[in-house]
C-alpha cells in the first residue's frame, strides 16, 4: 500500500461530493466507507452539482454568507423561514430581518 498525498482541501456541497464518488466508482471499486457515503449522498442530495454551486455563489454574493455557511444551507433541506432563522443563529453571527429570511428561504426553495 502506498501513501497518498492530499493535493487540495476544499469545502464542497453534497452534490459535488456525490459526483466525485460516482465518477470514482465508474473507474474503480469503492472502499466500504466510500460505498456507504455514496449511498447516503444518493438519498439526501436534492440538487445537481452545477445548481448547488450556483446557489452557493448566490448566497455568498447576495447575502454575504461565509462559503461554508452557504454550503451547509444548500446541503440541508430547510422547511421554513423559522427553521432557517434557527440554523443561522448557529452558523452566522448576525441577526436577519424577517424580510431577509424570507428572501434567503425563497432562494433556497427555488434553488436560484
Amino acid at each position: 500500500m502506498s501513501a497518498r498525498r492530499i493535493r487540495k482541501i476544499e469545502d464542497i456541497t453534497n452534490a459535488q461530493a456525490l459526483k466525485i464518488l460516482r465518477d470514482l466508482a465508474a473507474i474503480r471499486q469503492l472502499s466500504e466507507d466510500q460505498r456507504k457515503t455514496l449511498d447516503y449522498l444518493e438519498k439526501v442530495t436534492k440538487r445537481n452539482p452545477g445548481e448547488a454551486e450556483e446557489l452557493v455563489r448566490k448566497l455568498v454574493d447576495k447575502f454575504g454568507f461565509a462559503k461554508i455557511t452557504a454550503i451547509q444551507l444548500v446541503n440541508l433541506s430547510i422547511n421554513s423561514a423559522s427553521e432557517l432563522r434557527l440554523l443561522l443563529s448557529y452558523l452566522e453571527r448576525r441577526e436577519y430581518s424577517d424580510s431577509e429570511l424570507k428572501e434567503i428561504f425563497e432562494s433556497l426553495v427555488r434553488g436560484q
